[in-house]
C-alpha cells in the first residue's frame, strides 16, 4: 500500500463563499493511484496524524473561484474527498489557495481524481547538455544541462516512475501529452515530444506580453491541447516518466523546445513519493522550511488565464513560440 500526503481544508458545508483559516494534513493509504471514495474499501485516510478511517461518498474534482490572501481572483481545481463524516478539499500542486484564502463560487466538476500530478519527461526525450543531446534516461546527478540564460546547470537528482497499460487505462489522466514536431512554432519541438499533462512548456509571444506584460510564461501541456498538433496520447503499453531536479526551478530544452525542470514548491513536493522526498530533504533541507517559497523560473498564469492565452493564440492563428524568438541552441 502506498501513502499520499496532501494539505487539505475542511469544507464549511455552508456553501463555497467562506474563508479558510485552518489547514489539515491528510495522509491517504491506498493500493492504487486513483482516489475512488466509498467504492474502494482499500482506501483509508488519516487527518493530522489521527487514526486511519474509511473514505466515503464519491470523490469530486471541482473548479471553484476564490480570492487569495493578496486579494487576487482565481479559478482552480480542488480535489474533494469525504472521511469521518466531513468533506475536505485539497488544492493541486502550485495552487495560489493557502490558509486565509476565501472560496467564491462553484464553476463545474467531474467525478474522480488521481493522487499524482506529475511533472516529467517520457523515456527517450532528448535533453540539451554540455555534451550535446542526451536521452533523459541516460542523465544522472552531476550532468550539466543547458538553461535558458545560455549557461549550464548541474542536475541534482533524476527521478523516474514507470506506469503499465492497466494503470494508464484505469487512470487516463496519467497518459502523456504529445507535442508534434513544430507544433509550438519556430520549428519546435524538433521531434515529437511527450510529457506529462502538468509539465509546463514555455510560451514566448506578443500575445503573452499583451496579457501579462511579460513575453515568457509557463503553461501546462494539457492546456495546450486545444492547439493543432498537441493532444493526449492514448493506447500506450507503458510509459516511463523522468523528473530532473536542479538547485532551483529552471527552463531547459527538450527536443529543442524550452520547458521546465521539476518545480519544488511546497505543494509540488507532496506529489513526490516518500523516499524521493526524503532524499530531496537531504539535498535541499531549506525546501522543507515553513517559510520557504521556491521561486518559479518564469511567470505561471492561473488556469483560467492559461485557457484565455491559448484561446487567443488559436483565434489569431499564432504559434506559442514567436518566430522572432531565438534560443541559445
Amino acid at each position: 500500500m502506498a501513502q499520499y500526503t496532501v494539505t487539505a481544508f475542511r469544507w464549511s458545508g455552508t456553501g463555497y463563499n467562506s474563508q479558510y483559516n485552518t489547514s489539515y494534513t491528510a495522509t491517504i493509504d491506498d493500493n492504487d493511484s486513483a482516489f475512488q471514495g466509498g467504492g474502494d474499501s482499500d482506501e483509508t485516510i488519516s487527518i493530522n496524524g489521527g487514526a486511519f478511517g474509511a473514505s466515503s461518498s464519491a470523490p469530486y474534482a471541482i473548479d471553484v473561484s476564490f480570492t487569495d490572501t493578496n486579494g487576487n481572483s482565481h479559478v482552480e481545481n480542488f480535489n474533494f474527498f469525504n472521511t469521518g463524516g466531513n468533506w475536505y478539499f485539497a488544492p493541486e500542486p502550485g495552487s495560489a489557495f493557502t490558509t486565509g484564502a476565501t472560496l467564491g463560487s462553484y464553476q463545474s466538476h467531474t467525478v474522480g481524481w488521481n493522487y499524482s500530478d506529475i511533472t516529467c519527461f517520457v523515456r527517450g526525450t532528448l535533453i540539451e547538455t554540455d555534451k550535446g543531446l542526451v536521452p533523459v534516461e541516460k542523465l544522472h546527478s552531476g550532468n550539466k544541462v543547458l538553461t535558458m540564460d545560455g549557461s549550464y546547470s548541474s542536475i541534482q537528482m533524476v527521478l523516474n516512475r514507470s506506469l503499465n497499460s492497466q494503470t494508464l487505462v484505469k487512470n487516463p489522466k496519467l497518459n502523456p501529452v504529445r507535442i508534434v514536431a513544430g507544433a509550438l512554432g519556430n520549428g519546435l519541438p524538433k521531434r515529437d515530444l511527450l510529457v506529462s499533462r502538468q509539465h509546463r512548456m514555455l510560451v514566448v509571444s506578443k500575445v503573452a506580453t499583451r496579457m501579462f506584460n511579460q513575453s515568457e510564461v509557463l503553461l501546462a501541456a494539457i492546456r495546450l491541447t486545444d492547439l493543432p498538433g498537441i493532444f493526449v496520447e492514448t493506447g500506450a503499453e507503458n510509459v516511463e516518466y523522468f523528473h530532473l531536479l536542479f538547485d532551483n526551478h529552471k527552463v531547459i530544452y527538450a527536443e529543442g523546445a524550452p520547458t521546465e525542470s521539476l518545480y519544488t514548491g511546497a505543494e509540488a513536493l507532496k506529489t513526490i513519493p516518500q523516499k524521493a522526498r526524503e532524499e530531496i530533504a537531504l539535498l535541499f533541507p531549506q525546501l522543507f522550511e515553513n517559510d520557504h517559497k521556491e521561486p518559479t523560473a518564469c511567470f505561471i498564469p492561473n488556469g483560467k488565464q492559461q485557457q484565455r492565452l491559448v484561446a487567443r493564440h488559436l483565434k489569431n492563428n499564432k504559434p506559442v513560440l514567436d518566430g522572432s524568438t531565438s534560443f541559445p541552441m
